[in-house]
């Protein structure tokens, strides 16, 4: 496996190697210019003997080549810490709907994100074998030289008119094959093909303690119908990884070198929820039961004579019970760093929107920054519009891993609204 590292919006060439000293192959750029292909893909774009990376953040391997693309700002260079503070940004939002117990086991040293999810879902199989697999009553129907479960008597006449030792019956049988299990073999299956050698035998090994099942076709309802009961509930964290892998994996059907999994994130989403669940936990700690925080609520905005209505959704809306009628505050994430603390027309135009149709006076824009980041102050000009500020959350390395000071943004939040 070819396993390179490198920051959201940065690029790999195949004629210079960029500042880690990583440079693509032919073979390499080829494989990404095959997947991009001419409907293009949002996490990348082909530049002039290489790939341009984008806002996605996450893993991508194309046969041999993995690809790790990490989130940055400008206060930390270190690949490694990013790595680690990705990881804990998708533990936190539950974006991968995998809990975050056994993240703890696994060694992320040499390891890629991707390496990370197959270990942890061999980890899930080995505990579901060890408690042992869930048993269903499956249907089955066909010839039988004993008349067990029910005659069908159309098919039965149609295939034995000459045979009248058989019996075409339909019966249900206590089998371990079913769809959970399916899900579990087809995604050992895809590891064993896919990992790099050590994860791939590990694979394979446990294909040997899983039972032979049926195939089934994968899709996003396959997932969305699965019903959990007391004797399945342990399948969710390894269903969880299960629909991540198989719906993001695309096979490469021409030559079957260039297989393709992309476990690709929006940055500005992740963010945004990443920011949402902190400051849940944070306010919760410190004013329990005082704040009501909500994301994405969304409020009519405008409604042509005919057609569907169009909607604001603020990112973070925040209500001091128990006045909710009322915004305390609106916040929108934005995983940007402004030029000179100076904000862009268009966000500010959306931000004195979303105090119109919030009915609050108080909204601000949140940034990542710096510890030496500056608290901006602003208001709009006209009476009745309130005001927007400007807010860092400071990023910064402590003990090997990234930290985000949520002081000053807590502060502006319980600050009593100016009269």
């Amino acid at each position: 496996m070819n396993y390179f590292k490198v920051y959201e919006h940065k690029a790999l060439r195949t004629d210079r190697a960029d500042e880690a000293g990583q440079e693509l192959t032919i073979a390499h750029l080829k494989a990404l210019q095959v997947y991009h292909g001419e409907s293009g893909t949002p996490f990348f774009s082909l530049i002039n003997n290489g790939v341009k990376f984008c806002e996605y953040v996450g893993v991508l391997q194309v046969g041999s080549l993995i690809i790790e693309v990490l989130p940055k700002t400008d206060a930390l260079d270190d690949k490694d810490t990013w790595q680690q503070f990705l990881i804990s940004m998708l533990r936190t939002t539950g974006m991968l709907d995998v809990e975050q117990t056994g993240f703890a086991s696994l060694k992320l040293k040499g390891n890629s994100i991707l390496d990370l999810y197959f270990l942890l879902f061999l980890k899930e199989v080995k505990y579901l074998l060890q408690t042992g697999l869930v048993k269903k009553y499956k249907s089955t129907e066909g010839n039988s030289l004993a008349l067990k479960g029910n005659l069908v008597f159309g098919k039965h006449i149609q295939q034995n008119l000459v045979h009248a030792e058989r019996f075409y019956v339909r019966s249900s049988v206590y089998s371990h094959d079913n769809i959970f299990n399916q899900l579990l073999v087809k995604t050992a299956k895809l590891i064993a093909l896919i990992a790099k050698p050590s994860i791939s035998a590990a694979a394979k090994s446990i294909l040997f303690d899983l039972p032979e099942c049926g195939d089934t076709v994968v899709s996003e309802s396959t997932f969305t119908r699965l019903v959990f009961d007391r004797k399945t509930d342990a399948y969710k964290n390894a269903i969880g990884i299960a629909r991540l892998l198989l719906l993001n994996y695309h096979p490469d059907i021409r030559r079957g070198e260039n297989n393709v999994i992309a476990l690709m994130f929006d940055m500005n989403a992740l963010w945004e929820r990443y920011v949402y669940q902190q400051l849940k936990k944070e306010l919760n700690k410190t004013n329990p039961g005082e704040y009501e925080v909500r994301e994405q609520l969304p409020s009519a905005f405008w409604k042509p004579t005919e057609g569907y209505m169009r909607t604001i959704r603020p990112d973070i809306v925040i209500y001091k019970n128990p006045e909710k009628e009322k915004a305390h505050i609106v916040l929108d994430t934005k995983w940007k760093q402004p030029a000179n603390n100076k904000p862009a027309d268009d966000d500010l135009k959306q931000m004195l929107v979303y105090n119109l149709y919030k009915v609050t006076e108080r909204s601000a824009l949140v940034y990542p920054g710096t510890v030496a980041s500056q608290f901006v102050e602003g208001s709009f000009q006209k009476t009745g519009h309130g005001n927007c500020n400007l807010v860092f959350l400071p990023v910064h390395s402590a003990n090997g891993s990234i930290q985000l000071g949520f002081e000053e943004l807590l502060s502006h939040i319980k600050a009593a609204p100016h009269s």
